[in-house]
């Protein structure tokens, strides 16, 4: 494994260090496909809506900012959280206070909300598996792998939540992602609408193609619901 800031990234591999930016302004030269730019180019996306996609990256959305606080408490990485000392967003105050905090790359949220995503991660923290999954003692979080495909000669990259190739055996990788329903019949639609199996299939792909999973490895998502009793 390398260790990487803001540099070109010329060597296929596996690199710490990359901030979350730098990953999806893409540190490759000439350009890489991540998961989800694969699958902009499939049907009914194409070539086009994925250049337009690529060449105008979505400004931050209120909507999802809990889901990337909880992400960053859950493990231990990410951009940093403001709590906006406010019942909401209504007030100037508090608008401010957020377009401050998401100038300096942060994320910001209402009391309630920072209340919410802190005890998320700790409810997280308490599950048995969750907790084997993403335990502290041998993974790192939001590591950054390279590769070329062997088919196409294309440069790919994925980011994983969580990485432990410590331990002998069959490789597992989690992913932790937020939801509004981890009913299975809800988290179906959801995994085919997002494309979550395409994004499984990628990840293992890739970390065949550097040596670091075997036919057997297995990608097992975390869902949590943002509402309690999960948390």
């Amino acid at each position: 494994m390398s260790t990487a800031t803001e540099q070109a990234i010329t060597e296929p591999g596996v690199y710490a260090g990359i901030t979350d930016t730098a990953y999806h302004l893409d540190p490759v030269p000439g350009g890489s496909l991540s998961s989800s730019g694969a699958r902009r180019l499939l049907p009914p996306s194409c070539p086009a809506l994925f250049r337009h996609w690529r060449d105008n990256p979505q400004p931050p959305k209120r909507e999802f900012d809990l889901g990337h606080a909880a992400h960053t408490l859950v493990l231990g990485a990410g951009p940093q959280i403001v709590e906006i000392e406010h019942d909401s967003w209504r007030t100037n105050a508090a608008k401010d206070a957020a377009a401050e905090a998401r100038d300096a790359g942060k994320v910001p949220l209402l009391t309630k909300d920072f209340e919410v995503v802190q005890a998320m991660a700790a409810a997280l923290r308490d599950h048995p598996t969750a907790a084997a999954l993403l335990r502290p003692e041998g993974g790192r979080p939001e590591l950054s792998a390279f590769w070329i495909d062997p088919e196409t000669r294309i440069w790919c990259r994925l980011r994983t939540d969580w990485l432990d190739v410590s331990r002998p055996g069959r490789l597992i990788v989690p992913d932790y992602k937020t939801c509004a329903s981890a009913a299975p019949d809800d988290l179906q639609r959801a995994i085919w609408d997002h494309g979550y199996h395409q994004q499984a299939d990628w990840y293992l792909g890739g970390l065949r193609a550097l040596g670091l999973a075997a036919e057997d490895s297995q990608f097992v998502f975390i869902f949590q619901e943002k509402r309690p009793p999960t948390w």
